[in-house]
Parts: C-alpha cells; structure tokens; sequence
C-alpha cells in the first residue's frame, strides 16, 4: 500500500456500514497529537455518505461524519476498507 490509499469509512452496527470515503495513511502513528492504538489508523474524509453518522472515535471538534470532510482522524482498521476489497467501486 501506499502512503495514501482510498478507501471506504464504516462504522459498526448489525452490519457495517459505509458512511463515509477517504483516505488512510498507513505509515502515521499520531493523529492531532495523540498516539494511534495499535488497531487504529490515520485518514482523512474526502466523500460524506451519511453526514449524520456517528464517528467511531470522536475528538471535541468532530462528532458526526458530516463534521468530519477534509480532517484527519482516527479510525479503527477493522472498518477500513481499501475500494480494492471492497465489492463495488466508488467514486
């Protein structure tokens, strides 16, 4: 991968869900000086799906994914899916 690979943002419910398209920056370790966990990654939001969504790990500034368009945030790598696996393209 690639030091900013596109991808899509899911948040956790019955099932994931996409809510939102961006890109994850695989070789960062902090995000707004805090230190990624080990099960976390760096992204930013380019495309908003569903502004409404909760993110799965808020900061003070940004609570829902409507907030969250040209930030950089943390996201838990479970629910990052490169477009490449994921069953449909995007754009």
């Amino acid at each position: 991968m690639g030091d900013s690979d596109k991808c899509g943002l899911y948040i956790k419910e019955n099932r994931p869900r996409l809510v939102t398209q961006g890109r994850v920056y695989e070789g960062s370790t902090i995000v707004h000086n805090i230190p990624l966990l080990h099960d976390q990654v760096k992204v930013s939001v380019e495309e908003v799906r569903d502004a409404d969504a909760p993110i799965p790990v808020p900061t003070e500034e940004v609570k829902l994914v409507g907030q969250a368009l040209n930030t950089f945030l943390t996201w838990p790598t479970h629910l990052v899916k490169h477009l490449l696996e994921q069953a449909f393209r995007c754009h």
